[in-house]
């Protein structure tokens, strides 16, 4: 029996379920690597919630480091989604300074790089149940009409504000 595919890249690179927990799990740790986001005592206090986010992230991290939940995060559970939505809220109100929305800044943010999408297919792929994050339909009616003409919006839209940096 041929595997199936789970997940097809805007590229049509397709990977089966095995290959995409660990395409997952490689894009958060080498994110933590590459903007040095490990605390020196190697323990990640994450914020108390049932988001999906937290609960993947979570779960992720657990499998390298100590992590626990507390009232002072030293990691956040925002991703790509999030942070795209939060820079088109921005624009929309007139409002262009690139503050906080960077993947090292604090607290940071190992999702930065993952969608809602993969989050939710990784959630499903190892049954991982809790809350999917709340968005704002406003943004989210206007994104689907780009989406149609461009599949990576949200990292486009991130790009471009880092490089505003």
């Amino acid at each position: 029996m041929k595997n199936k595919t789970v997940w097809k890249f805007t590229n049509q690179k397709q990977l089966t379920k095995k290959e995409f927990l660990n395409y997952f799990e490689r894009k958060i740790f080498r994110t933590i690597r590459k903007y040095k986001m490990l605390p020196k005592n190697r323990t990640i206090k994450l914020k108390k919630s049932n988001s999906l986010n937290t609960a993947v992230l979570k779960q992720v991290l657990e499998k390298k480091f100590k992590t626990t939940f507390s009232t002072k995060p030293n990691f956040s559970s925002d991703n790509l989604s999030q942070v795209a939505e939060d820079i088109f809220k921005n624009i929309l109100k007139g409002n262009f300074s690139p503050k906080k929305l960077k993947p090292q800044d604090n607290p940071p943010r190992p999702l930065y790089f993952l969608s809602d999408k993969e989050i939710e297919l990784y959630a499903s792929l190892t049954q991982i149940k809790a809350e999917k994050r709340k968005q704002d339909q406003k943004i989210q009616s206007l994104f689907q009409k780009f989406l149609k003409k461009n599949q990576d919006l949200e990292q486009n839209v991130v790009r471009a504000l880092n490089q505003l940096n």
